[in-house]
């Protein structure tokens, strides 16, 4: 059990604890300008998931494209997925489907 003042005490701990220099973190971007700097402070290498904004009939819906998302995990050297829900800085609310798909 680990507590923190903050995320971005809970993000340094989660990645230094977990990562090793080299490994990589996916990130979805947009993102909160915190991610890749904490990255970079452990020598961690981010990889970027694009979410994509829907049309403009479905103003405020986020989606992205899991087969971008399985290239980014699948070469063996990423070891944490950075994900909150409600996104920070969209506000997607990832469903049921899409958080299953990723796990």
């Amino acid at each position: 059990i680990t507590l923190t003042l903050g995320a971005t005490e809970a993000v340094a701990t989660a990645l230094r604890t977990i990562g090793s220099p080299g490994d990589k973190v996916v990130i979805f971007e947009p993102f909160h300008e915190l991610y890749p700097s904490q990255c970079g402070i452990f020598y961690l290498d981010p990889v970027y998931v694009t979410l994509h904004a829907s049309s403009v009939e479905e103003t405020g819906r986020w989606n992205y494209d899991y087969e971008e998302l399985r290239g980014a995990i699948e070469d063996g050297k990423t070891k944490a997925l950075i994900l909150n829900t409600p996104h920070n800085p969209t506000g997607k609310v990832f469903t049921y489907e899409e958080l299953e798909s990723i796990v």
